[in-house]
């Protein structure tokens, strides 16, 4: 079996059509073969030095990451520096890579709908097309504070930051995995109590605080937990002819303190 029986299989569920503009030729087969016979594969969030090691270690010669490795132009590569590393390592190895960005965002199984699930939202809705991220929906009836303590709880995070009175009462939510500050008007104008998101920036927080809406960013670290569906997926359907590994490389400097 070769790489792109992969490919074909991952563009299926994801498929790289649902991409935004940005992402054009940053995604998809980015470094590699499509011919090669796929051995093992790694999933991982990013491409690190660290991965690439740990993708040695399981002898995968295919890495699938969410974001993208080479994303703005490179004008140099010198042996010694960051990317230079990891392709001398990648090359020596013969390991493709495979990034899915924004079209696993919005995606039917993606990363939004994974998160929306995973922090107990019901009535989802949300549509699988280019640049639709939010996804929304209603829980329990709670407040703010009580709701904070269950995302911690669901993601698994020692700390968020917060924007909002922690006795209001929380209904409708809306989450993005990623940088969520320009979907802050949708969140409001779909009449949210609060949104979770991976980042935020201080304007909008600024504008959601004006706005009565409340805000948690977790980080962007969460989006991980899509990786254990595409696992699963790739399990199912190549069942017995390779095994896919879950990185245990933490490639999320930031934390909490």
């Amino acid at each position: 079996m070769k790489i792109n029986d992969v490919i074909k299989y991952l563009n299926e569920l994801y498929p790289i059509e649902l991409a935004s503009d940005f992402d054009i030729g940053k995604i998809g087969l980015t470094i590699g073969d499509e011919n090669i016979e796929v051995k093992n594969i790694l999933l991982a969030l990013d491409l690190t030095i660290d991965v690439v090691n740990e993708a040695i270690s399981k002898e995968a010669n295919l890495i699938i990451t969410h974001h993208p490795f080479i994303f703005d132009p490179i004008t140099k590569i010198l042996f010694n520096s960051k990317i230079g590393k990891v392709l001398s390592l990648m090359f020596k190895h013969q390991i493709s890579l495979y990034t899915m960005h924004t079209n696993l965002d919005v995606a039917n199984g993606g990363v939004n709908d994974v998160l929306a699930n995973l922090i107990g939202l019901n009535k989802i809705v949300g549509k699988n097309e280019k640049d639709a991220f939010m996804r929304i929906g209603e829980i329990e009836e709670m407040t703010f504070e009580e709701f904070v303590r269950v995302v911690k709880t669901k993601l698994e995070l020692n700390g968020v930051r917060v924007v909002g009175n922690l006795s209001k009462k929380i209904k409708k939510v809306g989450i993005i995995g990623g940088s969520g500050s320009s979907e802050i008007e949708e969140a409001i104008t779909s009449g949210c109590d609060c949104f979770v998101t991976g980042e935020i920036k201080l304007h909008h927080a600024q504008n959601a605080a004006y706005n009565n809406l409340c805000l948690i960013e977790v980080n962007h670290g969460v989006e991980k937990y899509v990786l254990k569906s595409i696992r699963e997926n790739i399990k199912k359907r190549f069942e017995g002819k390779i095994e896919a590994y879950i990185s245990k490389i933490n490639t999320d400097p930031l934390r909490f303190l």
